[in-house]
């Protein structure tokens, strides 16, 4: 994906960072192995550049090919992210993102929080209170 001052485009999908720890990407149509991999290159600068963060994942519009959830599984890692939240995911995606989620488990050293919502705001919503919870645990 082509960086841009906190926002990215990949093809038909886009990507922004809101502060201060949230990565939105929006996905549109067919999701290529070529545009996984770009994808996967953003999401490793992301935490790269600013740590742990929450990546809002809006993929009811789109779909994923098989090359590209096998790519997706063997090189993300879970220790990018406090929680993955997916936007509009059907059940066959829910069932597609549940199996990479776990293969990020068994590669990765820490766990995260996979959740399912139906709109972008409701995505908001549970970033808000887990950023909230997680707060209250630590001060």
């Amino acid at each position: 994906m082509k960086q841009q001052p906190r926002e990215w485009k990949c093809g038909a999908h886009r990507a922004h960072f809101e502060e201060p720890d949230t990565l939105v990407a929006v996905f549109s149509g067919l999701i290529s192995l070529e545009e996984v991999k770009q994808t996967v290159t953003l999401y490793e600068d992301t935490y790269k550049q600013q740590g742990q963060y929450y990546l809002i994942a809006d993929i009811g519009r789109s779909s994923l090919e098989a090359a590209g959830r096998r790519y997706m599984s063997e090189k993300a890692s879970s220790d990018w992210y406090h929680a993955i939240i997916y936007v509009g995911a059907d059940i066959v995606m829910q069932t597609f993102v549940k199996a990479i989620a776990l293969a990020l488990l068994f590669t990765g050293k820490s766990t995260f929080e996979t959740v399912f919502v139906k709109t972008p705001e409701e995505a908001r919503a549970w970033v808000a209170q887990h950023r909230g919870r997680a707060r209250s645990k630590t001060g």
